[in-house]
Parts: C-alpha cells; structure tokens; sequence
C-alpha cells in the first residue's frame, strides 16, 4: 500500500514538474505587443502596437524588451534586460539594465496567461494599473522582419 502511495505521489509530482516546465517554455520566443492600457492617477493611456512598437524576448531565463515609436524609430523609449520567472500565472521581470535609471533593481510582477499565440499580463500596483497583449512571433525561414 506504502509503495503505491509513493508511486501516485511520484507520478502526481512528475505532472506537476512537466506542468511548470512545460509554461515556462511557452513563453520563450519572440514576443510583439498588440494592445496596451495603462491608467494612473492623472493619466490614461491605451495603444494599439503600431505607434508604439513593442518587442520582448524571452529566453530560458533572461528577457529583454524595447520599444520605439514607429514614426520615428531613432527615439527610442524604453529598453531593459534581465531575469524572469513564472510560478503559477504570476510572471515576474527583474530589471538588470535599463536606460531608465530608477528601473535597474526593480521587481515588476504581472498576473500572466497564455493561450495559443496570445499572451496577456495585467498589474497592478500603487496607483498604476496595467493591461498589455502580445502575441507570439514565429519567423519563417529565409524571412526577413523590418520595423
């Protein structure tokens, strides 16, 4: 009875493990932002993804974002890099290097969920709410991608 209790609990584990496994490396790729809303105190912004680009690389367990404006491309307005990682639907950034300052250190957690190619993370914290949507890019052999 012992051994077949150890083995449920075993094979109950090994699903678990392939579970979380298996999210993380839904996520690794490269990532366009689609749709953006944020809203704070004296703002409330939303954006569709074409005059603002957005991309977001995400490996094993490092990412990497930036984003520009696509009228004017040598404006850049945000970069960072840094370690990721998903528990559960919390997916969470920390920021080793960003051309903003005041970003580097930081720990931004996101409620996260993924559905086919679409992936959708809110946040909320002090008087800042967040809501984006990207979705998975998947380049064709021999393509060549422009901004």
């Amino acid at each position: 009875m012992k051994s077949l209790k150890l083995f449920a609990y075993i094979i109950f584990a090994s699903c678990v493990a392939f579970s979380c496994a298996k999210k993380q490396a839904d996520l690794c790729g490269t990532w366009r932002m689609v749709a953006g809303s944020y809203v704070g105190p004296d703002f409330s912004v939303k954006t569709d993804g074409q005059n603002r680009m957005c991309y977001k690389i995400i490996s094993e367990n490092h990412f990497a974002v930036v984003e520009v404006y696509a009228d004017n491309p040598d404006s850049m307005f945000f970069a960072a890099v840094g370690a990721w990682h998903l528990k559960d639907s919390i997916y969470t950034e920390i920021y080793e290097a960003s051309n903003v300052p005041t970003k580097i250190g930081e720990k931004m957690e996101f409620h996260s969920v993924i559905s086919a190619n679409t992936w959708q993370i809110s946040s909320s914290k002090d008087d800042l709410s967040l809501e984006e949507t990207w979705v998975h890019i998947k380049a064709l052999p021999g393509a060549v991608h422009e901004m």
